[in-house]
């Protein structure tokens, strides 16, 4: 039997039992509603201002993608000085038009999940093995409480208009980081991480069947991602996926170090956990994911800053 690894301020969910899963239907997909996207007030922050800190890096390290079995290179690093953006920064945003059903694109799917009384959709991408990445609040209320787990979760890779064309992966336990699991919103939102472990699908592991996306941590603050996610509030509907690559804009203001690492982008609720991908195309490694943004700048979404933190929480689903 293989040892899990220690959590490392990292929290996990009791493991949830297949015959405990309540398929959803295609009318349950419709019925659920898009997961609001965190938002915060300066009043929220007030109490916090002095917990705030400068961010901590190193170098870089990443962990490659790679695609789906058969059925039977380098990211920029710059390392000068921050340059940024005014609001509103830069962006350019549309519509996934290629097929969903090919690499990287079929790593990232819609998130299904009940939290508390509601039935939710969010975001998330296959980072190995069973593993997927999303956010924090996609897994737990943030409420420091057992009863702030997500339930019935299921993925559904490369989801369009109502389509599962890889079926729908269960979960089987989730994790996030400890301080989202203890302060939530928004003293927990610099660790506003998620991660979960699926069942296999048909005797397949979700990486044999979609393949999956590399990770990056420890990066330089200075790069350009690709974000994407399933937007689902207005004016979107969540029946597609969308894609937005911006540069680095500027710092996220809410307590914990490393500050988080906010773009331009303009993706509502439904769109939470969708990765931000250095290199899609090529390297393909998530370094970042749609957490939250400020209330009175809605051009403007933020991640956390993916250091050793990121690494030890995506182990935990990987390994």
């Amino acid at each position: 039997m293989a040892t899990r690894r220690p959590l490392d301020g990292n929290t996990a969910s009791p493991e949830q039992l297949v015959a405990e899963m309540v398929e959803w239907t295609t009318e349950d997909f419709l019925a659920a509603e898009p997961y609001p996207l965190p938002e915060i007030t300066e009043t929220m922050l007030s109490d916090y201002l002095d917990q705030l800190a400068s961010p901590s890096e190193k170098g870089g390290s990443f962990l490659p993608g790679g695609p789906p079995s058969p059925v039977d290179d380098k990211d920029s690093k710059d390392a000068g000085l921050l340059a940024g953006f005014p609001y509103p920064p830069p962006f350019n945003q549309h519509e996934v038009l290629v097929p969903y059903t090919t690499y990287p694109y079929c790593t990232i799917g819609k998130l299904f999940f009940k939290q508390g009384t509601g039935s939710y959709v969010a975001s998330a991408a296959a980072i190995g093995k069973n593993g997927i990445w999303t956010a924090g609040h996609c897994v737990h209320s943030g409420n420091g409480q057992p009863s702030g787990w997500s339930t019935n979760l299921v993925f559904v890779p490369g989801y369009k208009d109502g389509a599962a064309p890889f079926g729908q992966f269960t979960m089987k336990q989730l994790f996030c980081r400890t301080n989202w699991y203890q302060k939530g919103n928004p003293g927990g939102l610099f660790e506003d991480m998620g991660a979960a472990i699926l069942n296999p699908l048909n005797g397949r592991m979700l990486s044999q069947v979609v393949g999956w996306l590399g990770f990056a941590w420890n990066f330089p603050r200075n790069q350009i991602w690709t974000s994407l996610g399933y937007p689902a509030a207005p004016p979107f509907n969540g029946m597609r996926m969308f894609q937005d690559t911006a540069p680095y804009a500027n710092d996220g203001a809410v307590p914990g170090s490393p500050s988080p690492i906010g773009i331009g982008c303009s993706m509502t609720g439904g769109c939470s956990g969708g990765p931000w991908v250095l290199g899609l195309g090529s390297t393909n490694r998530v370094n970042g994911h749609n957490s939250y943004r400020p209330n009175d700048q809605p051009l403007e979404i933020y991640s956390p800053y993916f250091g050793d933190n990121a690494h030890s929480l995506m182990q935990l689903v990987v390994q």
